[in-house]
């Protein structure tokens, strides 16, 4: 493919980049907000006489899903995951570009079908008006349900962009950028 296409790609990926470091910040603001609630959690324990009511609940609803899905995009696409390397290295270069290819169709599928899936469930969840009890209360849960299908949704995008590079690019691989390029701003 031309070289203009291919650049067009990489300046997509690099506005897509800033995207999932949103999604990153998001989640380290939610991990370090469930870390000074359960602080707070222990010191009212401690030196009040009782936990903050409800507080096992909040951290499992609120704050677990929180620290999770919208880094999911920026996990994925670090590398950090498992990708088959060991038994791609020791494979014909024909055989591993194919099987490359195969991969990100199979990843495309497969999540694919958990945003839909997942939607489905939010979407379920938001007209049952889904609540969660805790220290005698009853508090709002489904709006954190469609954390888990945009998080799938931002992954299917990264795929989506890995595809594309593969396709128009020269080489084939997991990964549109490499690491050190892509934390260029």
């Amino acid at each position: 493919m031309s070289g203009a296409r291919m650049q067009q790609l990489k300046t997509a990926y690099r506005a897509w980049s800033h995207v999932k470091l949103v999604g990153a910040l998001v989640s380290g603001v939610a991990i370090f907000a469930m870390m000074l609630f359960i602080v707070a959690d222990v010191v009212s324990r401690n030196y009040l006489g009782g936990s903050i009511a409800g507080s096992f609940e909040v951290a499992q609803n609120y704050f677990m899903p929180l620290a999770v899905f919208p880094a999911l995009a920026y996990v994925y696409s670090s590398g950090v995951l498992p990708r088959m390397d060991l038994l791609r290295d020791r494979l014909p270069q024909a055989v591993e570009a194919a099987t490359i290819h195969v991969l990100v169709v199979l990843e495309l599928i497969v999540f694919a079908l958990l945003v839909h899936y997942t939607w489905g469930y939010a979407m379920s969840g938001m007209d049952r008006g889904v609540a969660f009890p805790a220290g005698g209360s009853l508090y709002t849960l489904w709006p954190l349900f469609f954390l888990v299908p945009i998080g799938f949704a931002m992954v299917l995008i990264e795929t989506l962009f890995v595809l594309a590079h593969n396709i128009m690019g020269d080489t084939v691989s997991l990964a549109v950028l490499p690491a050190e390029e892509e934390a260029r701003p």
